[in-house]
């Protein structure tokens, strides 16, 4: 009988350290140096108190790698959460009881206004949004275990792309214009 109780509170420690090396692995990395694909010039993050980053870049593209850099290891989830929530993909990770809103947002085509308004952008404002875009997608691999949001799902995170960032803003400006449903 001992040993079987030995054996639980064993597995049960291995677990609980299991648990714990993953929620570790997917906190975003806050101390020490990281090396930027592609950046030109040194770039300074410092957190204060609170945690809130501030990024001391000497050009907008290095700039725009390293917030998205941060954006990816801090709000990953987040940010898939919009995305998916405006282009009609939400029942990707929540099943058939999404279906009625992805239904609904698809009749906006969101992602294919972003799109096109991604075709309308500027060669320099577009280098900066693909800048930010490497930035995510670098500060979500850099992650030792993926965001535990998706290990709560059993799923994995899809790279991030151009146009959903342009696709959940116009979600955010439709939403915002819409009378309170209550």
């Amino acid at each position: 009988m001992f040993r079987i109780l030995l054996g639980i509170a064993g597995c049960c420690v291995l677990l609980a350290l299991g648990i714990y090396g993953f929620l570790r692995g997917s906190l975003a990395t806050l101390d020490g140096e990281v090396k930027g694909n592609g950046l030109q010039a040194r770039v300074t993050v410092t957190r204060d108190a609170l945690g809130i980053p501030t990024i001391t870049a000497g050009n907008r593209l290095d700039a725009a790698y390293v917030t998205g850099y941060l954006h990816g290891q801090d709000r990953f989830f987040q940010m898939d959460l919009l995305r998916r929530v405006a282009a009609g993909e939400l029942s990707e990770l929540f099943g058939q009881g999404a279906l009625g809103l992805d239904r609904r947002h698809r009749l906006h085509r969101f992602r294919a206004r972003a799109a096109g308004f991604l075709q309308s952008l500027k060669p320099a404002d577009r280098a900066m949004l693909d800048r930010y875009v490497e930035g995510v997608n670098d500060g979500l691999a850099a992650l030792a275990s993926r965001p535990f949001e998706y290990g709560l799902l059993m799923t994995k995170p899809r790279p991030w792309l151009r146009p959903p960032a342009g696709c959940w803003n116009k979600l955010n400006y439709i939403t915002a214009s819409l009378p309170p449903l209550l």
